[in-house]
């Protein structure tokens, strides 16, 4: 492939989100980074890094529709820590070679539960959320072809 066309690039127009087995029509935007924690290793004159663990991080935007994740919200008032799953799903319709992308995470852990409602405005609420990243899977890669 000599160059990309501006059709293939995907789009997150068409991404999907799961929480424990529930689509989340409502999702807007969802963000997961995974980040490398390492600490300076000094060798001769050099300073180079170690890996030392690495770390899950995301956010889940939503359009407020729904009462989402009370439930969660209530066990850990109880001081109990429940884990669920997210499954992502992008299925560009100009993916090359009408590919999809998927991921699931397990072992997530939300982190802040809120909202704010402003007069004249759409309710949003942002889910923070952090996972292991041992406990990400990539189920279907966009390939080149």
């Amino acid at each position: 492939m000599d160059k990309i066309r501006g059709n293939r690039v995907l789009s997150g127009t068409w991404a999907e989100v799961w929480y424990n087995g529930i689509k989340l029509l409502e999702v807007n935007k969802i963000n997961i980074k995974v980040t490398v924690n390492r600490e300076d290793v000094q060798v001769g004159i050099d300073v180079d890094t170690k890996m030392t663990g690495i770390k899950g991080e995301g956010t889940m935007a939503l359009i407020k529709a729904f009462t989402r994740f009370e439930d969660v919200r209530q066990e850990i008032a109880r001081g109990r820590d429940p884990r669920g799953t997210i499954i992502t799903k992008l299925k560009d319709p100009d993916a090359t070679g009408a590919q999809t992308e998927r991921y699931q995470i397990g072992n997530i852990a939300l982190s802040e539960f809120g909202f704010e409602y402003e007069k004249g405005a759409v309710v949003k609420q942002e889910v923070p959320f952090s996972f292991t990243p041992t406990d990400m899977i990539n189920l279907d890669a966009v390939q080149e072809v």
